[in-house]
């Protein structure tokens, strides 16, 4: 079985490899110091240097262009919170599409929806447009759900 070095090396060959990360290691002491001021929960550490910044600056493919022509039946499924995917960022690859696509918001944070988190909604509609080949006829948001699992038992008293 590969071992967690696997996951993170692909982690890493995808984030890497999406766009052009600075070389400037004063760059990342710079945008550290601002960020452990503007960001006091995590400080700096999100803005800190990362192997990225030693990666091959020549990607393997050319960045990739969206655009309103092609296939028009794409399904985008968001979380409202994802802290690896922002929501700010689908919004701007929705607009791209036009209207080649559907979104579905849900309105739960963590990264990834389908088929492990706890939305009906969500995932009644990505079941149906993996099963039918139907996109919700518009884009919509689904609201937050209580998490399966958690005790249905009524304290006894």
């Amino acid at each position: 079985m590969p071992g967690p070095e696997n996951s993170t090396a692909s982690r890493y060959y995808v984030t890497c490899n999406d766009s052009r990360w600075p070389k400037s290691i004063a760059q990342y002491q710079h945008s550290t110091e601002v960020d452990r001021v503007k960001y006091p929960l995590v400080g700096g550490s999100m803005s800190n240097i990362g192997p990225c910044a030693f990666w091959p600056s020549n990607g393997i493919e050319p960045q990739v262009r969206i655009g309103n022509r092609g296939p028009s039946n794409v399904l985008m499924v968001q979380n409202e919170r994802d802290p690896g995917t922002p929501l700010a960022g689908a919004k701007e690859l929705r607009k791209a599409f036009g209207k080649r696509a559907t979104m579905v918001t849900v309105d739960q944070g963590g990264h990834g929806i389908y088929p492990n988190a706890s939305n009906t909604c969500a995932n009644d509609a990505v079941t149906r447009y993996l099963t039918t080949g139907k996109l919700p006829v518009k884009d919509k948001t689904c609201a937050a759900e209580e998490s399966i699992g958690k005790s249905e038992e009524q304290p006894t008293g």
